[in-house]
């Protein structure tokens, strides 16, 4: 498999944004939803808080399919999270090598690109050069998961549903984002847009599954769409674990140049 810079490129991009395969559109019922009354929008915004993923740790590992302007290849994402504290991601191509690991901290980001000899040392805020300054580490984190970003319960939101689906959707300065839910409050999708940048990054969440008594994101789709790139990624969750012992191993080689 012939893989260029441009590839290396757009899945480190991924990795990073992870802040969808194809871009996967959320089904809704028949009909035009509803605005929500008071009591209705109080009772949605505890059943999402209730139904959020709790956990100290969480890892898996990620199939992945993805796409960047239309070239194809596989990889494999081993992620490992602490809360609030580190996402940490190997990700391996052709043969199992490892193309590139990263870890992102509420301060820093760290990028190792093996197939380049190169790595990336940055503030958090480097991060911005890709996606909207309201997006913070907590954010990125929450996207990973599957738990609502922490947007949802701005008073000033318009929230809508039918038939046990809604639809919550508002803006913070040059973003606007829309979180579409199930009868169960599980998260289908996140679509963040930013008008002055004509890019939108959106998150899908066609499956879930049961693992230590919570249910758990088993699939998870990116789909990013910007003026110089456009990249699609199917990732099918494996042997994802909760609060279990995690390491997060990160050593530049002597030899790699800073970039």
């Amino acid at each position: 498999m012939w893989i260029n810079k441009r590839t290396i490129t757009g899945l480190i991009l991924l990795l990073f944004l992870s802040a969808c395969s194809s871009k996967r559109l959320v089904s809704t019922p028949a009909g035009t939803m509803k605005e929500l009354s008071r009591n209705e929008k109080k009772e949605l915004l505890s059943g999402i808080e209730s139904s959020e993923l709790l956990y100290n740790t969480f890892s898996t590992k990620a199939r992945t399919q993805l796409s960047v302007d239309n070239k194809n290849f596989n990889a494999t994402l081993n992620i490992r999270i602490k809360h609030n504290e580190v996402i940490w991601i190997s990700a391996n191509v052709f043969l199992g090598i490892e193309a590139a690991r990263i870890m992102i901290t509420p301060d820093r980001i760290q990028i190792i690109n093996r197939l380049q000899g190169t790595y990336v040392d940055k503030p958090f805020d480097y991060i911005y050069n890709f996606t909207s300054k309201e997006l913070s580490f907590e954010e990125l984190e929450q996207l990973f998961v599957g738990n609502s970003i922490s947007f949802y319960n701005d008073p000033l939101n318009t929230v809508v549903g039918m038939n046990n689906q809604f639809k919550i959707s508002g803006g913070l300065e040059d973003l606007t984002f829309e979180m579409d839910l199930g009868a169960d409050y599980n998260l289908m999708q996140t679509k963040l847009s930013e008008s002055n940048k004509s890019q939108t990054l959106q998150f899908s969440y066609p499956d879930y599954a049961n693992i230590q008594s919570q249910v758990v994101p088993s699939t998870v789709n990116i789909n990013l769409k910007a003026p110089t790139m456009n990249i699609d990624a199917a990732m099918k969750y494996e042997d994802t674990s909760l609060d279990q012992d995690l390491s997060f191993p990160f050593t530049v080689p002597e030899r790699y140049k800073k970039i």
